[in-house]
Order: structure tokens, then sequence, then C-alpha cells
């Protein structure tokens, strides 16, 4: 009984991964300054949370994020 309880688990972990990354898309993120800059991309649900991503992931001020472009990798 117990082994068929933790492969029962295990198959709802798995689908429960699989909802959360098809929600995830990429986002490539570039920041203007004189010339555009790419700094690099984040997997996020959506444009707002891909901007929060890159902010905590690139360590970017206020100001930075001003210029900061988020856009969706096709």
């Amino acid at each position: 009984m117990r082994g068929n309880r933790l492969q029962v688990s295990r198959g709802v972990t798995d689908r429960l991964h699989k909802k959360t990354a098809d929600k995830l898309r990429s986002w490539r993120v570039s920041i203007i300054r004189k010339h555009g800059r790419y700094l690099g991309t984040v997997d996020a649900a959506n444009e707002k949370a891909a901007e929060a991503a890159a902010v905590a992931q690139f360590n970017l001020s206020d100001e930075q994020r001003k210029g900061l472009i988020v856009r969706e990798r096709v």
C-alpha cells in the first residue's frame, strides 16, 4: 500500500509541475541607455512578472528599471 501512495503522489506532483511549466514563457530583457543593451532572459507567466523577475535577477535599481524593456520570445 505504501509504495502505491508514493507513486500516486509523484504523479500528481509531476502534473502540477507540467502545468506550471506550461504557463511560464520566456522573456527577453533589455535596458535602454544611449543604446539598447541585452541583459538576458527570464521565465515568467506574464510581462509584469517577467519585469519583476528581471529586476531581481539582474539587480536593477529604480533608475535602471525605468529603461527596462521586456519582450516575449517567440
